[in-house]
């Protein structure tokens, strides 16, 4: 199968999009299609055309601001297209989206952000334009059962499908052996509002006098105050912020740590939860978008409502009380991880979904 990706975020980009788009690409290819990617020029660099990591990385030269990136992008797809016809175009993101209107080939869109979620709140007005723009879409699919169902709220009809986002297990994978050190427990999130970072700091005061180290990986506008929270409540000194870490370097923050932490307000399947699960860590979040798919309580980690510092707390200090608990947890989420979550897995799943359109 012919396979065109549409995507502004890809690599180099940090971030969950990036990253989904990367490994699906990826897997697509381990399984025999042929899969371009469009996407946007590195930085300032000029047009190009490059194959990396099996994919055909198309990178035309487009403007970045909304309207005029669709005016000439829509030009651009409809050449591309002409040279290289495709079975099917799998859009990730909103931006690309009208460009792949009155199109003949069939078009999946892939809803992930959190951005569509707050177009909702705006009312009926902004309801009609999302269907307006989805409605020559042919099939939805979305990392969580909230996104779905934003997707039938706007009067959507056509298909919508739960795919979560995957991880690549060969690579994120548990430490053989545990050193002798405080209970280590991992924050890897942007440090912003929407990822329940201040909630975060404040449930740690809990865990005083208690002997464990927190890690901090990723940074954010919220940075200052979550410092301070924690300066006020006497966990600073226990803490370690890396700032911005690099996706290479992942997997040995992870296998740096025993129990990850997810206390989102709003969250797809987080990449960072599933990467936890595949590098053998129990986790604790809360019961929004899909982290409940990663979840299975008491088994693989514990959830919390989310922005209730007091539970989050409470889970925190029972788990850290219990290193059995900890590694049987840990176990059985890298099971789970490798039986649900494994990229070829979700990229047979999105061939299946394919296949209904062509």
């Amino acid at each position: 199968m012919k396979i065109a990706i549409i995507s502004v975020d890809f690599a180099p980009n940090v971030g969950g999009v990036a990253a989904h788009v990367v490994e699906l690409g990826k897997a697509l290819v381990t399984l025999g299609h042929e899969v371009h990617v469009l996407t946007l020029p590195i930085a300032d660099k000029q047009e190009s055309i490059e194959t990396w990591q099996g994919m055909i990385v198309h990178r035309p030269r487009l403007p970045k601001s909304k309207p005029l990136y669709t005016v000439f992008m829509k030009i651009w797809l409809r050449r591309f297209l002409k040279k290289n016809p495709v079975d099917i175009i799998h859009v990730h993101g909103m931006r690309p989206l009208e460009a792949t209107r009155g199109l003949n080939t069939p078009v999946i869109f892939t809803n992930h952000t959190s951005g569509y979620l707050r177009r909702l709140e705006k009312g009926p007005k902004v309801h009609a334009e999302l269907a307006r723009r989805l409605a020559h879409i042919c099939h939805v699919l979305a990392p969580s059962d909230e996104l779905c169902e934003a997707t039938r709220v706007v009067g959507f009809t056509k298909p919508v499908d739960f795919i979560p986002n995957g991880v690549d297990v060969a690579r994120f994978t548990p430490s053989p052996i545990r050193p002798d050190r405080p209970v280590t427990i991992l924050l890897a999130r942007r440090l912003v509002d929407k990822n329940g970072v201040t909630v975060y700091a404040e449930a740690v005061s809990a865990l005083k006098g208690l002997d464990v180290q927190l890690i901090f990986a990723g940074n954010g506008p919220e940075r200052v105050k979550v410092e301070r929270i924690l300066k006020s409540n006497g966990m600073f000194d226990k803490s370690t912020f890396l700032g911005d870490v690099s996706n290479q370097d992942m997997p040995d923050v992870y296998r740096s740590a025993d129990i990850s932490v997810l206390p989102s307000f709003m969250e797809a399947t987080s990449i960072t939860g599933l990467e936890s699960m595949a590098c053998g860590l129990p986790l604790i979040g809360t019961r929004v978008g899909g982290i409940p798919t990663l979840i299975t309580e008491g088994e693989t980690g514990l959830m919390v409502p989310p922005g209730d510092p007091d539970a989050l707390g409470e889970a925190l200090v029972f788990l850290a009380n219990n290193p059995l608990l900890q590694k049987e947890m840990g176990l059985k989420a890298r099971k789970k991880a490798e039986q649900q979550f494994s990229w070829l897995h979700i990229a047979e799943r999105t061939v299946a979904v394919y296949q209904q359109h062509i």
